[in-house]
């Protein structure tokens, strides 16, 4: 069986990294904005009436993609940080990270976030800022919300092909162009063979080589949506991937076309070198505003950097760093001293946490910041002990503290999360707990441990339909062996009426479920 304690360990130990010395606080010497649109805040240190301009740009791209995939709009807000050059980018991902990437997408329990790096410079080569927020806003698309995969290469290729996106006059878009970084790559390398395109993933693809399935993956994709006249049978084939099918084999039988003819195909469109382009009207509905500029202060501009390195564990050193500048520039907010706690909790060294939440005034007390950092200490100092050595009143103590957590910040799983775990620990009755295990669940179906425990909640219950709606996606994550043929072992096991069909009934069920619940009044915690 799954462990428990990995389930309790959350997020705070499986994404820290420790990167190459980058000097963070030269980050906080900036100047930083907040742009605040109706479906984006970007933070930036980059030059605001270009950022402002990139997002219009963004919320008319918004309306154009729901429009294209069929999405429904949750009105979930998305945050980037766009660094306004590599080195700020550096600052906040680490020195290493920074050569490999020019942007990244991640969806936490704590909410999603894209981070860019506006000038696109890694020693080689220029690109467009647009380009990274339109390929990292399509994974945000593709992936809130709902536990559908897609193969790496379409999941990339897809969002590359949808980055070049590009407006002209009368409100209409063109789309199709050919992204220039992934036309050189191709071009100084060659397409992947099909076969080994197919079966890439992120964790047996080397860094060297992702850069050519995001080329070969986007080739691919173009001919899927522009000329292949098979879309509606890639989508089954999509249903086929998530159900465990081999997407060599899927491929070609949802396409009626041999692996020979699909790459005959493939390889024509490289050697031919054309891509056709297709133009639309961006939505009648779509109302353009100017979004909002607000200049952050010091501490806020230390505070938010901060939050960030902690939230996305990437140059987690770097909260030193902007505490000194802090310090030395008499920037030090309460606030600041809290993530450090955080960070702390996260690192596990619950006395240094404890230390600094009791330098933060009474009166500050009441602030969710300092009562999320707090209940965070409190629960996981006592996963930490073992049988008697726990406290009662110190676990009572974090699940009030997030009972009002949820009571007025609903939408964030962790929350929830928390609740769950507290509840389990004091001995609550299972359907109680589960039930805020639930909509932890629904708010982050992705984050891996919340849905391993929730997997093993609906087995215990012998739930077969809503275990294979949550295990068949979470297999496609599972990177360890032994957890992938115990979580396949236990599908085969509860044999559910309709595994085949899961996948998509329960994109409908989650999004149903929690809609219901919100409806119902229910969303409210009061254990």
């Amino acid at each position: 069986m799954f462990s428990r304690m990995l389930a309790y360990l959350v997020v705070f130990s499986g994404s820290w990294l420790f990167t190459s010395d980058v000097m963070a606080d030269n980050l906080a010497k900036d100047t930083w904005y907040e742009i605040d649109s109706a479906n984006f805040q970007i933070i930036t240190n980059g030059e605001p009436s270009s950022v402002r301009r990139l997002a219009e740009d963004l919320e008319r791209y918004r309306a154009v993609a729901l429009s294209l995939l069929g999405a429904k709009d949750d009105g979930a807000k998305l945050t980037i940080y766009a660094a306004a050059d590599r080195e700020s980018y550096a600052g906040l991902v680490g020195e290493d990270l920074s050569e490999l990437t020019n942007g990244l997408f991640d969806t936490t329990a704590e909410g999603s976030y894209a981070l860019v790096n506006l000038d696109g410079r890694t020693g080689e080569r220029q690109l467009e800022a647009r380009e990274f927020l339109f390929h990292e806003y399509t994974h945000f698309l593709s992936y809130n919300g709902t536990t559908t995969h897609y193969p790496y290469w379409y999941s990339e290729g897809f969002a590359e092909f949808m980055s070049t996106m590009t407006f002209g006059r009368g409100n209409t878009y063109d789309i199709g162009a050919i992204p220039g970084e992934r036309a050189m790559t191709l071009l100084y390398t060659s397409p992947l063979p099909l076969k080994e395109l197919l079966r890439a993933t992120v964790y047996n693809t080397p860094d060297e080589e992702k850069g050519r399935v995001y080329a070969s993956g986007w080739m691919l994709a173009h001919w899927i949506v522009m000329k292949s006249g098979k879309t509606e049978e890639f989508k089954q084939f999509v249903k086929d991937y998530n159900n465990g099918a081999d997407p060599v084999k899927a491929l070609s039988k949802n396409l009626g076309m041999s692996i020979d003819e699909i790459e005959k195909v493939y390889n024509e469109q490289f050697r031919e070198g054309r891509f056709q382009l297709a133009r639309g009207k961006v939505p009648a509905t779509f109302k353009s505003e100017r979004p909002k500029l607000k200049v952050l202060s010091g501490e806020e501009t230390v505070v938010e950097l901060a939050r960030f390195l902690v939230k996305s564990g990437y140059n987690t050193h770097g909260i030193h760093e902007l505490v000194e500048f802090a310090e030395r520039e008499n920037l030090y907010a309460p606030e600041l001293t809290a993530v450090r706690a955080d960070a702390a909790t996260r690192e596990g060294d619950f006395d240094q946490a404890a230390r600094l939440l009791a330098q933060v005034a009474p009166s500050d007390r009441s602030n969710f910041w300092y009562q999320k950092a707090q209940a965070w200490l409190w629960l996981n100092r006592e996963i930490g002990s073992m049988g008697g050595d726990r406290s009662n009143e110190a676990l009572k103590g974090a699940r009030d503290k997030f009972v009002k957590l949820v009571n007025n910040q609903s939408g964030e799983a962790m929350n929830w999360y928390g609740l769950a775990i507290s509840m389990q620990m004091l001995g609550y009755p299972k359907k109680q707990y589960v039930e805020m295990l639930e909509q932890a669940y629904l708010r982050a179906p992705r984050e891996l441990h919340i849905a391993q425990w929730m997997a093993q909640e609906l087995y215990e219950r012998k739930d077969a339909d809503y275990f294979a709606e949550v295990a068949q996606p979470l297999m496609l994550e599972l990177t360890d062996e032994a957890e992938y043929n115990q979580m396949k072992n236990m599908l085969a096991e509860l044999k559910p009426k309709a595994v085949g069909q899961s996948i998509t009934q329960g994109n409908a069920s989650v999004k149903d479920k929690k809609n219901n619940t919100a409806a119902g009044g229910s969303s409210k915690a009061t254990p």
